[in-house]
């Protein structure tokens, strides 16, 4: 209450006022170097009639974006507004970047309102503060033959009910400074948000690029997957297969011998183990594509795989949520949902040696939320392809895949995973509105 009031009254107590104090003197700086900007601005549009024109608007768009650079420092840091940087255009090709032109807007209108920041903030509070003091110290002052300061040169200020009422004017003053530097400080916030960030449909648009760009690695990594599973797998095992069975009927001729026969017996057992492993691999492999176990939902997917991975050193518990009573989720987001259970369950039991581990998934507010929670070692950390590491274990495969897989569907991931543990992995993935959804029933 008392930071508030001594706000309102103009002197900087909060630490939000301070900071606005702060900009106004620090952002001085950046503000006078928006001269020289504005100069070489208006120099390369009147050579914009010649080829030197572009390349030379590129240069200055790119010195201004360092000086934008750190408009948004300041502004992050003193008035508490995050402004996110727009990417970087190509070199020399600044003078076509929309962002490029909106941060060159906002260095040249930082002049004239830099200028009147640091006169309200600094100049006006300083000289308020000192007419209010004044009946601290006219009587010390002598002109024009009386005692304190005159008044246009005519009125002196020489009596007491003249000091108080300039004292008066002074704390109006100081009043009014701190209303207008509020304000201002308000106006460079909005400032920022609309001329130093990225526009939100640009965000998306490059958002979705990255989202599209990972959907296309993941096929390409998904169908070469496949192909080398079915050349190294099913493939190898279906020619010996039909190796053994030629030689088995070579070997059982017009009249075969009893040693012959043995010999055909063997090489049909063993085309028999063949077909068996190849079907085995066959059934792995249409599992990593789309679990059959998917189709009855799910909620029994999850269970059946909680159960799958559940053993003598680690159980697992599944809390479902929304699940029965919602409508279905999409195929796709049903799938990742599944394939990052297992992922997570699967780290949590070779990566983090934990002995519990709690799955819960839930529809809240049209997202299906999957949270793994373990009891592990903790460390684990969704980075860069190469840099994925528990720190204290051996390396956490799959987190920065399950990462781009989800951002296809527009989902996120976040650990939590301090060194020592636990570990909690939350998914998060959208659903669409209801009624796209609600003719896929729960069976």
């Amino acid at each position: 209450m008392i930071v508030k009031a001594l706000d309102a009254l103009g002197l900087p107590a909060s630490r939000a006022a301070r900071g606005a104090l702060a900009y106004a003197v620090l952002g001085l700086v950046p503000a006078l170097l928006g001269l020289p900007a504005l100069a070489l601005l208006t120099l390369g549009g009147a050579l914009c009639v010649t080829r030197a024109g572009p390349p030379l608007l590129s240069l200055v768009l790119t010195g201004v974006r360092g000086l934008t650079r750190v408009e948004r420092t300041l502004v992050r840091v003193l008035l508490g507004e995050d402004v996110p940087e727009p990417p970087a255009p190509r070199p020399l090709r600044a003078v076509y970047d929309g962002a490029m032109w909106r941060g060159a807007a906002f260095a040249v209108i930082g002049v004239p309102l830099g200028a009147l920041l640091f006169v309200v903030q600094v100049a006006a509070r300083l000289y308020a503060l000192v007419v209010l003091s004044y009946p601290l110290w006219f009587r010390a002052v002598r002109q024009d033959g009386h005692q304190g300061l005159s008044l246009t040169g005519e009125i002196p200020l020489d009596t007491w009910p003249r000091a108080l009422a300039l004292a008066l004017a002074g704390f109006v003053l100081l009043v009014a400074a701190g209303w207008t530097g509020r304000q201002l400080a308000a106006l460079v916030r909005l400032l920022a948000r609309t001329l130093l960030a990225p526009p939100p449909l640009a965000d998306r648009v490059q958002d979705l690029e990255e989202s599209r760009d990972l959907a296309v690695r993941d096929s390409a990594a998904t169908l070469r997957r496949i192909e080398r599973d079915l050349h190294d797998g099913a493939q190898a095992r279906l020619i010996a297969l039909a190796m053994s069975l030629t030689r088995a009927r070579a070997v059982l001729g017009p009249e075969p011998a009893r040693t012959d026969t043995a010999k055909a017996r063997d090489l049909v057992d063993q085309s028999l183990g063949n077909a068996r492993t190849a079907l085995s691999e066959l059934r792995d492999l249409v599992r990593g594509i789309h679990p059959p176990v998917l189709d009855s939902g799910l909620a029994p997917a999850l269970a059946s795989l909680s159960t799958d991975m559940e053993s003598p050193d680690m159980s697992v518990y599944l809390y479902t949520t929304g699940l029965p009573a919602a409508p279905r989720p999409p195929e796709a987001v049903e799938t990742i949902a599944y394939f990052c259970a297992a992922e997570l369950l699967t780290n949590a039991a070779r990566h983090a040696g934990a002995s519990e581990v709690a799955v819960i998934a839930k529809v809240r507010e049209g997202t299906l939320v999957l949270e793994v929670a373990d009891n592990g070692r903790g460390g684990a950390a969704v980075g860069s392809a190469d840099a994925r590491s528990r720190r204290s274990g051996p390396s956490s495969s799959g987190l920065q895949g399950l990462s781009e897989r989800v951002r296809t569907v527009d989902g996120t991931l976040t650990v939590d995973s301090p060194p020592g543990g636990p570990t909690r992995a939350t998914v998060r993935l959208p659903l669409p509105p209801q009624e796209e959804t609600k003719g896929r029933a729960v069976d």
